[in-house]
């Protein structure tokens, strides 16, 4: 048989004496770990339906703000489509009459000598 040598943190320099832990006072037994275990996976399946309860309502939130927007560009659509029709010269020519104005009959021009828009 051959002899091992063994460097340990004891003081025995016998041999086929076990060397001792340094932590020798904490051990973990099985009925701890489980229960470790255990907390540890709970833990993590309230969290998983925590994640997903609250990526279902951003999605929620989502779909209502993307409606909202197709609404609101409708909406734009037909203000601008409004816009044009007050801005043709049949509305106006229609309001003019509707509010009894008259045509000037009899238009002057003001002629001033050298560029008064430039100064």
């Amino acid at each position: 048989m051959s002899r091992y040598l063994t460097i340990t943190h004891s003081n025995s320099i016998r041999f086929g004496e076990r060397k001792r832990a340094l932590n020798s006072g904490f051990r973990i037994g099985r009925v701890t770990l489980s229960f470790f275990l255990v907390v540890l996976i709970c833990a993590a399946g309230v969290f998983y339906i925590f994640e997903v309860n609250n990526i279902a309502t951003k999605g929620y939130e989502i779909k209502s703000l993307e409606n909202r927007l197709s609404e609101l560009r409708r909406e734009n659509e037909n203000l601008r489509l409004r816009e044009a029709e007050l801005k043709s010269m049949y509305k106006i020519e229609e309001k003019t009459e509707e509010l009894n104005m008259v045509v000037p009959q009899n238009i002057s021009y003001l002629n001033l000598p050298g560029d008064v828009a430039m100064k």
